[in-house]
């Protein structure tokens, strides 16, 4: 018992040396004077022509201890009365005490804040200073500012529950029409993707703007119920393994993203046809494609200049057609039944190889 006693009184006397060294640490470091934060704008109309100009200069203080510290100094910039929720950040280098943002950097980081183009938007910025566990605030600066639209962002899907898996260096691309991209693919039950800005795994990842996120990899606003986080990179799918519709939505005040069941749940049909102007628009005599198997087919043809086609799951004008996506074109990407229009051929006549991923929701026509 005695052994016990001491041994508790060891600890009890180490736990108050640790406390009092704490306490001296902070007595040292002091609370820290607040960080103060100045524009030299108050008005700022961004123009995409003048990307590479100034837009604006902010000077601040660092806060100040009673011993030198190191500091992280934040931008942090959000629209006005919204105390700073969902805030876009920007880190500066702590000892400059100044920096200047070309219209460009500016202009991304309002739109990384939510402000839509073309519209004056009312905004917040203020410093944020972080010693460790203490972080400080500046008093925020307020400023109106004028976005421009920026071309779209580009997505392409990579992960386990796609057709691509996780190989980056094949990761689909979308098709994109202005804010809008979309594909009829294939989703795995209950398993992880995400998108990237190109076919590698960086500088560019989307995923969903959710607690518990990389910051590189929060984008997506709002999501439809069969998606939900799968922290720190990706979503994970949870509706029935099958084809579907996947709708981005890139404007910078909506940022979502839509997956919806395809009209056509089939992603490896046994047979694959075409039929268009190379056979007089004929289902019944439509031309036979050479399966490769997970819904791969091809075929090699003489396409006069000109033609056009589709592809159907049988000789006949049945549910299984598949057409350029949306509307008449050569975009390269499937669209079902009731959302599809002619693959319409824009090479010279020759000899080509005709490609489609069913599954994958993709064609192509290679020449030889």
């Amino acid at each position: 018992m005695k052994h016990l006693l001491k041994i508790l009184a060891v600890a009890f006397i180490s736990l108050l040396i640790i406390s009092c060294e704490k306490d001296e640490d902070q007595a040292i470091l002091g609370e820290g004077t607040t960080p103060t934060l100045k524009a030299d704008k108050t008005a700022i109309v961004l123009l995409k022509d003048n990307e590479a100009d100034p837009a604006v200069k902010f000077d601040w203080t660092n806060p100040k201890f009673q011993t030198q510290v190191a500091l992280k100094n934040t931008l942090q910039v959000a629209k006005a009365g919204t105390n700073f929720q969902s805030a876009g950040e920007s880190i500066v280098t702590a000892n400059d005490l100044t920096t200047t943002y070309t219209v460009g950097d500016f202009n991304k980081l309002m739109l990384d804040s939510g402000l839509i183009p073309g519209i004056a938007t009312s905004i917040e910025i203020r410093l944020k200073s972080e010693v460790g566990p203490s972080v400080l605030y500046s008093s925020p600066v307020t400023m109106t500012v004028t976005p421009y639209l920026t071309e779209f962002p580009s997505f392409y899907i990579v992960g386990e529950a796609s057709a691509v898996g996780w190989n980056a260096g094949t990761a689909q691309m979308l098709y994109k029409k202005d804010n809008f991209s979309t594909i009829y693919t294939y989703l795995e039950s209950g398993k992880a993707f995400r998108f990237l800005g190109q076919q590698d795994w960086g500088p560019l990842n989307y995923s969903l703007d959710a607690t518990g996120m990389n910051a590189g990899n929060k984008y997506f606003k709002t999501w439809s119920t069969n998606l939900a986080p799968s922290t720190p990179e990706n979503m994970q799918f949870n509706g029935a393994t099958g084809m579907y519709k996947i709708v981005i939505d890139a404007d910078a005040a909506v940022k979502s993203i839509t997956v919806s069941a395809s009209p056509i749940n089939n992603w490896n049909p046994a047979n694959l046809y075409m039929v268009g102007t190379v056979n007089g628009w004929n289902a019944g005599t439509a031309i036979p494609m050479t399966s490769l198997g997970n819904g791969k087919f091809e075929h090699t043809i003489t396409l006069p200049a000109a033609s056009e086609f589709k592809f159907l799951g049988q000789q006949s004008w049945g549910d299984l057609d598949w057409g350029n996506i949306t509307a008449d074109g050569n975009t390269g990407f499937l669209g079902p039944k009731g959302s599809n229009g002619n693959i319409k051929f824009d090479g010279t006549g020759g000899s080509y190889k005709v490609s489609v991923d069913v599954k994958l929701g993709v064609y192509k026509i290679q020449p030889l």
